[in-house]
């Protein structure tokens, strides 16, 4: 099999595109460390490669793209992959991600008369219950993404991606809980999960 190794930079613009499915340049500026200008360069060199599909401004990941990243996590992070630092307090993030988990299903659904139901969230209460849980699960992702910036800085940004969301729900703008059209508290955990998983090497356990 051939080598699909990516230096940095365009692992980071293939792994951005991966995790959203689909992104502009200026989406991949957003969530990495790389400029517009060289988010759109990387975009055109992994094009030219057949790891994405350019449709206007939107790049794709292709059916390549998967292997591709696999690989270059593997060189990229190995060292990430077995420092102590890292590993004890990622190992923690699985219980925590359950807790996220049933906390977004509370969001989602209530029980009446022992009946689960689509959450209209007419209940204001209940609702800020909800969000101080989910307020408590993402502060003690902290630690973690604080010891993965210290490794690599592109982490930070889910720190202010995280606080970003956080604070607009406790504004009042409850959308940012996990609507799948915004850069809700829901996206963004998804998407550190799965950069977690390719980071360390591990398989998705739930």
């Amino acid at each position: 099999m051939p080598s699909t190794l990516l230096d940095k930079d365009l692992y980071d613009a293939l792994n951005a595109v991966a995790l959203k499915k689909m992104s502009t340049a200026a989406g991949v500026a957003d969530v990495t460390t790389l400029d517009i200008a060289a988010a759109e360069a990387a975009l055109s060199v992994l094009a030219e490669r057949g790891l994405l599909v350019l449709l206007g401004d939107n790049a794709l990941p292709t059916d390549d793209c998967a292997a591709a990243l696999t690989q270059s996590a593997a060189e990229i992070y190995a060292e990430v992959r077995t420092d102590p630092a890292v590993l004890t307090v990622a190992d923690k993030f699985e219980d925590v991600n359950s807790r996220f988990l049933e906390t977004m299903s509370a969001w989602q659904q209530i029980e009446v008369g022992g009946r689960k139901i689509t959450n209209d969230h007419s209940d204001p209460d209940y609702d800020l219950k909800v969000v101080s849980q989910i307020d408590k699960l993402v502060s003690r992702l902290a630690t973690l993404l604080d010891t993965l910036a210290e490794r690599d800085p592109r982490f930070a940004l889910y720190i202010n991606r995280f606080r970003q969301a956080v604070d607009t729900v406790d504004g009042g703008d409850i959308a940012y809980v996990s609507d799948p059209t915004r850069d809700s508290i829901h996206n963004i955990w998804f998407e550190f999960h799965e950069d977690l998983l390719r980071t360390l090497g591990r398989a998705r356990k739930e």
